[in-house]
C-alpha cells in the first residue's frame, strides 16, 4: 500500500493524535512498512502511550531523513516535550508542537515525503504564534505558498473551500472573481494530480440561498461567481455552477465540490461519513493530509479514540497519485 515516504507531526501530545497513528499503524498491519515513516516527536510521547495501549511498534532514533532505515519506525526529536498529562491543555508546550510542525514541513518539502499531521489546539499553538489560524493557514506561510486549498475529503466526498476560517461577516468581501479562480484551478489540478483523476468535474456553489434568485436575495453570484465559472469554461475546465448549496450535493456525479465559506459545506461532508472524512491542502510543495478532528482532550485519558480518521490519512497517503 504505501509507496513513497510520510513524515508524520503527531500534533498536541496532550492529545489523541500518538494514539491514533499508533492504532492505525497496528491495525493496517503495517509493520514492513515501518521505515516509509519518518516520525517528528519526543519519543517518550510514543512510549507513553505504548505503555496505555500495552502493544508497541519498534522505532529507532533518526536525524537523517535523506537516509530512512529500514525496518523500524524512523523517529526525529529535534524538540523535547515538557511535562505533560494526557488530556490536559498545556501552554508550555505551544513551541514545541508549532516548531515540530515547522520540521516536519521542512523534511516533507526538502525530501519530497508526504506528511500527514495530527491534530493540534489552535489556541495552545497561538500562544507561540499569536497569528496561528490552523494547519492550512500555517503551512501556507511556513512554505511560502502563493495560494492553497484546503480541500474535506472522505470516500463519498470531496469540497474544497474558497474562504477558510475567518467569521461569516466577512465572508463576502474576501470572495473576489479572482480568489474563486484561483481555488477553482488549484482544486482541479489537485484532484488530477493528487487523486489520479482523468479531466475532473467541479461544482461550483453558490453563496445566497436559492444562487442569488436573479440578484433579488444578493448579487455575488452574478457579478462574481458566474464571471469566474464562465472564465473557467472557457479555458476548458469541467466546472458547473453556482448551484445552490440546498440541492448541490444531492447529485453525486461531480469530483468536487467548491464551497464558498466553511460551514456552509463542512456540516454536510461530516454527517456522511465523520469518521473517514480528512484533511487535504492542495498547492503545497508537497502533498498534506490531516485528521479532520481535534485533539479530543475529554476522551485522551481513557484511550478509546477511534483511529478511522488517521486510518483513512494513511491509506491516501500511501496512493497519492502524484505530485
Amino acid at each position: 500500500m504505501i509507496r513513497g515516504n510520510i513524515v508524520v507531526s503527531l500534533g498536541d501530545p496532550s492529545g489523541i493524535g500518538a494514539e491514533v497513528f499508533l492504532k492505525s499503524l497496528t491495525q493496517l498491519q503495517l509493520n514492513k512498512y515501518l521505515h516509509k515513516f519518518f516520525v517528528v516527536c519526543d519519543p517518550q510521547i510514543l512510549e507513553k502511550v505504548f505503555s496505555r495501549l500495552g502493544t508497541k511498534v519498534p522505532y529507532i532514533n533518526n536525524e537523517n531523513p535523506e537516509n530512512v532505515l529500514v525496518g523500524k519506525l524512523n523517529v526525529t526529536t529535534p524538540v523535547l516535550v515538557n511535562d505533560y498529562d494526557i488530556g490536559v491543555s498545556n501552554k508550555t508546550n505551544s513551541e514545541y508542537v508549532v516548531k515540530n510542525l515547522d520540521i516536519a514541513s521542512k523534511i516533507a518539502e526538502e525530501n519530497k515525503f508526504c506528511m500527514i499531521t495530527g491534530p493540534i489546539n489552535k489556541s495552545i499553538a497561538s500562544s507561540f504564534k499569536k497569528t496561528f489560524r490552523g494547519h492550512t493557514e500555517y503551512l501556507q506561510y511556513v512554505t511560502k505558498s502563493s495560494e492553497v486549498l484546503m480541500v474535506l475529503s472522505n470516500p463519498k466526498m470531496r469540497i474544497g473551500l474558497v474562504t477558510t476560517h475567518i467569521p461569516i461577516s466577512d465572508v463576502p468581501e474576501k470572495l473576489t472573481q479572482e480568489l474563486i479562480l484561483n481555488k477553482a484551478r488549484i482544486f482541479l489540478k489537485g484532484l488530477h494530480n493528487f487523486f489520479g483523476i482523468t479531466n475532473p468535474h467541479i461544482c461550483v456553489l453558490a453563496l445566497n440561498p436559492h444562487a442569488g434568485e436573479n440578484g433579488t436575495i444578493g448579487n455575488e453570484e452574478k457579478k462574481i461567481i458566474e464571471p469566474a465559472i464562465k472564465l473557467l469554461q472557457s479555458e476548458g475546465l469541467k466546472v458547473s455552477g453556482p448551484i445552490s448549496a440546498d440541492t448541490a450535493f444531492l447529485k453525486q456525479d461531480y469530483d468536487g465540490f467548491l464551497s464558498m465559506f466553511h460551514d456552509q459545506a463542512l456540516p454536510v461532508i461530516k454527517t456522511i461519513d465523520f469518521k473517514k472524512t480528512v484533511n487535504i491542502t492542495f498547492g503545497l510543495p508537497y502533498p498534506r493530509i490531516s485528521v479532520d478532528h481535534g485533539t479530543a482532550e475529554d476522551i485522551a485519558p481513557k484511550f478509546i479514540a477511534d483511529p478511522s480518521s488517521m486510518t483513512e490519512c494513511i491509506k491516501i497517503a500511501g496512493n497519492v497519485h502524484k505530485f
